[in-house]
Protein backbone atom coordinates (compact mmCIF):
# COMPACT_ATOMS: atom_id res chain seq x y z
CA UNK A 1 0.00 0.00 0.00
CA UNK A 2 1.13 3.55 -0.68
CA UNK A 3 0.48 4.74 2.88
CA UNK A 4 3.66 4.87 4.84
CA UNK A 5 5.95 5.80 1.95
CA UNK A 6 7.92 8.97 2.54
CA UNK A 7 6.74 12.16 0.88
CA UNK A 8 9.86 12.38 -1.27
CA UNK A 9 8.38 9.47 -3.20
CA UNK A 10 5.19 11.48 -3.64
CA UNK A 11 7.20 14.44 -4.87
CA UNK A 12 8.93 12.23 -7.43
CA UNK A 13 5.57 10.80 -8.48
CA UNK A 14 4.11 14.27 -8.96
CA UNK A 15 7.15 15.34 -10.98
CA UNK A 16 6.97 12.32 -13.25
CA UNK A 17 3.31 12.99 -13.95
CA UNK A 18 4.10 16.34 -15.47
CA UNK A 19 3.47 19.97 -14.67
CA UNK A 20 1.41 21.41 -11.83
CA UNK A 21 -1.54 21.95 -14.12
CA UNK A 22 -4.73 19.99 -13.56
CA UNK A 23 -4.67 18.43 -17.01
CA UNK A 24 -6.26 14.99 -17.10
CA UNK A 25 -4.89 12.16 -19.19
CA UNK A 26 -7.25 9.75 -20.92
CA UNK A 27 -5.61 6.42 -21.52
CA UNK A 28 -6.24 2.81 -22.30
CA UNK A 29 -4.15 0.13 -20.73
CA UNK A 30 -0.89 0.30 -22.70
CA UNK A 31 -0.85 -3.07 -24.43
CA UNK A 32 2.35 -2.26 -26.32
CA UNK A 33 4.29 -2.00 -23.06
CA UNK A 34 3.37 -5.49 -21.90
CA UNK A 35 5.91 -8.30 -22.27
CA UNK A 36 3.10 -10.89 -22.25
CA UNK A 37 4.12 -12.35 -18.92
CA UNK A 38 0.38 -12.72 -18.31
CA UNK A 39 -2.24 -13.81 -20.83
CA UNK A 40 -4.99 -11.23 -20.33
CA UNK A 41 -5.63 -7.65 -19.24
CA UNK A 42 -8.69 -5.43 -18.98
CA UNK A 43 -9.01 -2.90 -21.80
CA UNK A 44 -10.89 -0.37 -19.68
CA UNK A 45 -10.45 3.28 -20.60
CA UNK A 46 -9.27 4.99 -17.43
CA UNK A 47 -8.72 8.67 -16.68
CA UNK A 48 -5.80 9.68 -14.48
CA UNK A 49 -4.96 12.75 -12.43
CA UNK A 50 -1.91 13.84 -10.48
CA UNK A 51 -2.34 12.86 -6.82
CA UNK A 52 -2.23 15.43 -4.06
CA UNK A 53 -0.82 14.81 -0.60
CA UNK A 54 -4.37 14.24 0.68
CA UNK A 55 -5.41 11.86 -2.12
CA UNK A 56 -2.11 9.99 -1.90
CA UNK A 57 -2.63 9.09 1.76
CA UNK A 58 -3.68 5.43 2.03
CA UNK A 59 -4.10 5.03 -1.74
CA UNK A 60 -3.21 1.56 -3.06
CA UNK A 61 -0.44 1.53 -5.64
CA UNK A 62 -0.23 -1.25 -8.24
CA UNK A 63 0.60 -2.05 -11.85
CA UNK A 64 -2.06 -1.33 -14.48
CA UNK A 65 -1.99 -5.00 -15.59
CA UNK A 66 -3.59 -5.97 -12.27
CA UNK A 67 -6.69 -3.86 -12.88
CA UNK A 68 -9.80 -6.08 -12.46
CA UNK A 69 -7.98 -9.39 -12.93
CA UNK A 70 -10.30 -10.52 -10.14
CA UNK A 71 -13.60 -8.69 -10.15
CA UNK A 72 -17.23 -8.71 -9.10
CA UNK A 73 -19.96 -8.37 -11.72
CA UNK A 74 -23.76 -8.21 -11.55
CA UNK A 75 -25.70 -11.45 -11.99
CA UNK A 76 -27.15 -10.24 -15.30
CA UNK A 77 -23.60 -10.14 -16.75
CA UNK A 78 -23.20 -13.90 -16.26
CA UNK A 79 -23.87 -14.92 -19.89
CA UNK A 80 -21.37 -12.37 -21.23
CA UNK A 81 -18.89 -13.43 -18.57
CA UNK A 82 -19.20 -17.11 -19.55
CA UNK A 83 -18.90 -16.31 -23.26
CA UNK A 84 -15.80 -14.20 -22.65
CA UNK A 85 -14.19 -16.84 -20.42
CA UNK A 86 -14.81 -19.48 -23.09
CA UNK A 87 -13.18 -17.31 -25.79
CA UNK A 88 -10.32 -16.50 -23.47
CA UNK A 89 -9.62 -20.15 -22.65
CA UNK A 90 -9.25 -21.02 -26.35
CA UNK A 91 -7.10 -17.94 -26.97
CA UNK A 92 -4.83 -18.63 -23.99
CA UNK A 93 -4.21 -22.23 -25.03
CA UNK A 94 -3.50 -21.21 -28.63
CA UNK A 95 -0.93 -18.56 -27.63
CA UNK A 96 0.76 -20.26 -24.69
CA UNK A 97 4.53 -20.57 -25.02
CA UNK A 98 7.11 -22.24 -22.82
CA UNK A 99 7.63 -18.92 -21.06
CA UNK A 100 4.69 -16.53 -21.38
CA UNK A 101 2.26 -15.90 -24.22
CA UNK A 102 2.72 -14.80 -27.82
CA UNK A 103 -0.43 -12.63 -27.81
CA UNK A 104 -2.53 -10.89 -25.20
CA UNK A 105 -6.28 -11.33 -24.71
CA UNK A 106 -7.72 -7.85 -24.16
CA UNK A 107 -11.03 -7.99 -22.28
CA UNK A 108 -13.37 -5.33 -23.63
CA UNK A 109 -16.39 -5.60 -21.34
CA UNK A 110 -19.30 -3.21 -21.56
CA UNK A 111 -19.24 -1.60 -18.10
CA UNK A 112 -22.67 -1.16 -16.56
CA UNK A 113 -23.66 -0.65 -12.95
CA UNK A 114 -22.35 -3.32 -10.59
CA UNK A 115 -23.91 -1.94 -7.40
CA UNK A 116 -26.62 0.69 -7.90
CA UNK A 117 -27.07 3.89 -5.95
CA UNK A 118 -25.16 7.07 -5.25
CA UNK A 119 -24.22 5.60 -1.86
CA UNK A 120 -23.04 2.26 -3.31
CA UNK A 121 -19.39 2.66 -2.30
CA UNK A 122 -20.31 3.52 1.29
CA UNK A 123 -22.79 0.60 1.46
CA UNK A 124 -20.20 -1.91 0.27
CA UNK A 125 -17.62 -0.56 2.70
CA UNK A 126 -20.14 -0.78 5.53
CA UNK A 127 -20.63 -4.50 4.82
CA UNK A 128 -17.01 -4.95 5.86
CA UNK A 129 -17.19 -2.61 8.83
CA UNK A 130 -14.99 0.05 7.30
CA UNK A 131 -15.07 3.20 5.19
CA UNK A 132 -13.86 3.84 1.62
CA UNK A 133 -10.48 5.44 1.07
CA UNK A 134 -8.59 7.09 -1.77
CA UNK A 135 -8.55 5.91 -5.37
CA UNK A 136 -5.80 3.59 -6.63
CA UNK A 137 -2.63 4.93 -8.21
CA UNK A 138 -1.58 2.87 -11.23
CA UNK A 139 1.79 2.51 -12.90
CA UNK A 140 3.43 0.83 -15.85
CA UNK A 141 6.75 -0.99 -15.59
CA UNK A 142 8.59 2.24 -16.39
CA UNK A 143 6.47 5.07 -15.00
CA UNK A 144 3.46 6.01 -12.88
CA UNK A 145 0.24 6.79 -14.73
CA UNK A 146 -1.55 8.64 -11.95
CA UNK A 147 -4.54 8.32 -9.67
CA UNK A 148 -7.69 6.84 -11.15
CA UNK A 149 -10.35 9.52 -11.58
CA UNK A 150 -13.69 8.47 -10.11
CA UNK A 151 -11.95 5.67 -8.27
CA UNK A 152 -12.19 4.35 -4.71
CA UNK A 153 -10.65 1.67 -2.55
CA UNK A 154 -11.93 -0.35 0.42
CA UNK A 155 -9.72 -2.37 2.76
CA UNK A 156 -12.23 -5.20 3.21
CA UNK A 157 -9.92 -7.30 5.43
CA UNK A 158 -6.20 -7.50 6.21
CA UNK A 159 -5.39 -9.40 3.00
CA UNK A 160 -8.18 -8.20 0.72
CA UNK A 161 -8.44 -4.89 -1.12
CA UNK A 162 -11.58 -3.91 -3.03
CA UNK A 163 -11.32 -1.03 -5.49
CA UNK A 164 -12.96 0.32 -8.60
CA UNK A 165 -14.91 3.12 -10.23
CA UNK A 166 -18.10 4.87 -9.20
CA UNK A 167 -20.32 7.71 -10.37
CA UNK A 168 -23.77 9.02 -9.49
CA UNK A 169 -25.34 5.78 -10.79
CA UNK A 170 -23.32 3.61 -8.44
CA UNK A 171 -20.26 1.36 -8.70
CA UNK A 172 -19.34 0.65 -12.32
CA UNK A 173 -16.24 -1.51 -11.72
CA UNK A 174 -15.42 -3.53 -8.62
CA UNK A 175 -12.05 -5.26 -8.55
CA UNK A 176 -10.39 -7.30 -5.83
CA UNK A 177 -6.75 -7.82 -4.95
CA UNK A 178 -5.85 -10.69 -2.63
CA UNK A 179 -2.53 -10.64 -0.80
CA UNK A 180 -2.57 -14.02 0.93
CA UNK A 181 -5.60 -15.69 2.54
CA UNK A 182 -8.00 -17.11 -0.07
CA UNK A 183 -10.70 -17.48 2.56
CA UNK A 184 -10.98 -13.70 2.83
CA UNK A 185 -11.96 -13.49 -0.84
CA UNK A 186 -14.42 -16.37 -0.41
CA UNK A 187 -16.00 -14.58 2.54
CA UNK A 188 -16.23 -11.34 0.55
CA UNK A 189 -18.00 -13.21 -2.25
CA UNK A 190 -20.54 -14.65 0.20
CA UNK A 191 -21.26 -11.20 1.58
CA UNK A 192 -21.51 -9.41 -1.78
CA UNK A 193 -23.51 -12.20 -3.41
CA UNK A 194 -26.00 -12.13 -0.53
CA UNK A 195 -26.25 -8.35 -0.30
CA UNK A 196 -26.01 -7.33 -3.97
CA UNK A 197 -26.41 -10.58 -5.99
CA UNK A 198 -22.90 -10.30 -7.44
CA UNK A 199 -20.81 -12.98 -9.15
CA UNK A 200 -17.04 -13.23 -8.88
CA UNK A 201 -14.63 -13.95 -11.73
CA UNK A 202 -10.92 -14.74 -11.62
CA UNK A 203 -9.92 -14.14 -15.23
CA UNK A 204 -6.44 -15.63 -15.09
CA UNK A 205 -7.77 -18.58 -13.11
CA UNK A 206 -10.61 -19.08 -15.64
CA UNK A 207 -13.11 -19.45 -12.82
CA UNK A 208 -16.41 -17.80 -11.94
CA UNK A 209 -18.33 -18.15 -8.68
CA UNK A 210 -21.98 -17.77 -9.63
CA UNK A 211 -23.89 -18.53 -6.45
CA UNK A 212 -24.26 -20.57 -3.30
CA UNK A 213 -26.06 -23.93 -2.95
CA UNK A 214 -28.52 -24.67 -0.16
CA UNK A 215 -25.78 -26.59 1.67
CA UNK A 216 -23.53 -23.52 1.61
CA UNK A 217 -21.15 -24.71 -1.12
CA UNK A 218 -20.16 -22.44 -3.98
CA UNK A 219 -21.66 -22.77 -7.44
CA UNK A 220 -18.55 -22.53 -9.63
CA UNK A 221 -18.30 -22.37 -13.42
CA UNK A 222 -15.30 -23.06 -15.64
CA UNK A 223 -15.20 -23.02 -19.45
Amino acid sequence: MAKGLDMSWLDRLKSSLGSKSNEIENAKVDLASIAYSMPTVAADVLTFSRPTEASFDGAPLFHEDEWCQIEFLPQDALVVLQTTLTRYKSFELAHRLQHGWSELFSRELSRGVVVAGADAVERVAKLFGTAPTNAPILSTTSRPLGQVEGGFSIRASPDLLLYGLADDRGITALGAMLHDDDMQLSQAFLMLHSAENLVLVDWRGKLALCGVDSDGSFVAWRP
